[in-house]
């Protein structure tokens, strides 16, 4: 059987190169990339919100069990009537609601052992299949994953705040207060390091690269960075979580390693926790001239680290191909 990716204007025996394989595919004699079915992409999304669900009711069956060992005598009155427990449950998840960021936390402790398994063995299992990953970036590249993560969080803020989107969403506001209503340590904690390094383990390290393994790079970045922004609940977090979303998948596309995006949305939510707590972004809408000025520069300076991320060769190095023998040379 030929192989399927010979130069097919190739005279047999010739010494003409053959052409070159698709990134990311098998070499030798191997068989058609295997079609999984959709649940396969969303298998992890679907682990994660079940962990947050099991969280979530141990973590309010803890608290109303601790409540009524507290209040028993309340809650025997409250019990008398359907709108007194209506009124009682309400009061129990208004409670809750200030210890979100703590539960975000216990849930990405969770998460991210669990998926981090998962994505071992897809590894694994390509490494099985003889498929040749992209090459990875080196440490000194990821200053400009950094840059770009800095200035896309600040820039990207600043066009909501000018645009005046985040006063008409309730929602955002009600997810706001209660996120930064933890202790500033335990934002840093949960929201700038734990969250993130989960949601990338989800969305960037199993939905994008399953997904990109059946289809794509804009196919596979645009319908997970779709979903990481659905998920969010509110359309000022849409619009944020969409826009970083595309420019995590294509960091992890060029980097070659799930730690790029990861780094990536620490530094974002670092900087989103320590700009609410020290009041950055009021500060700059103080002065009209001052938030346009940072968002013109924060564009630009996107835009230099973009050039810089975009000159990373991301191509896999095939076994036999010159860089392999110009490597084993030296």
């Amino acid at each position: 059987m030929n192989n399927p990716w010979e130069n097919p204007n190739q005279e047999p025996g010739t010494d003409s190169e053959p052409h070159k394989m698709p990134q990311g595919m098998p070499t030798g004699h191997v068989s058609p990339p295997v079609r999984r079915g959709a649940w396969y992409a969303w298998t992890p999304l679907i682990i994660k919100y079940l962990i947050s669900i099991g969280v979530s009711m141990v973590a309010v069956m803890g608290y109303t069990f601790f409540y009524i060992s507290r209040h028993y005598e309340e809650t025997i009155g409250a019990m008398q009537s359907q709108q007194d427990m209506l009124n009682f449950s309400l009061s129990i998840s208004e409670k809750m609601l200030r210890y979100t960021t703590q539960l975000e936390g216990v849930t990405a402790l969770i998460v991210i052992p669990v998926i981090l398994y998962m994505f071992h063995k897809d590894r694994k299992n390509e490494r099985l299949a003889g498929v040749i990953p992209n090459r990875k970036a080196p440490l000194w590249k990821y200053g400009a994953v950094i840059g770009i993560a800095a200035a896309l969080c600040v820039g990207l803020n600043n066009l909501i705040l000018i645009s005046g989107i985040s006063s008409y969403s309730a929602s955002y506001q009600q997810t706001s207060e209660s996120l930064y209503s933890a202790p500033f340590g335990m934002q840093l904690l949960c929201l700038g390091v734990l969250v993130p390094i989960s949601e990338e383990l989800v969305f960037r390290g199993m939905m994008f690269k399953r997904m990109r393994e059946q289809s794509g790079f804009m196919h596979a970045a645009f319908f997970s960075s779709l979903v990481f922004a659905i998920l969010h609940g509110n359309m000022v977090q849409m619009l944020y979580a969409f826009a970083t979303g595309m420019m995590l998948s294509y960091v992890y596309e060029k980097y070659g390693s799930v730690k790029a995006p990861a780094a990536a949305h620490v530094v974002m939510n670092l900087i989103s926790v320590a700009a609410t707590q020290f009041g950055l972004f009021g500060w700059l809408m103080e002065d009209n001239l001052r938030i346009s000025v940072v968002t013109v520069l924060c564009a630009a300076f996107a835009a230099t680290m973009f050039v810089l991320i975009q000159r990373i060769d991301e191509k896999p190095v095939l076994p036999g191909g010159p860089e392999e023998r110009n490597t084993a040379a030296i």
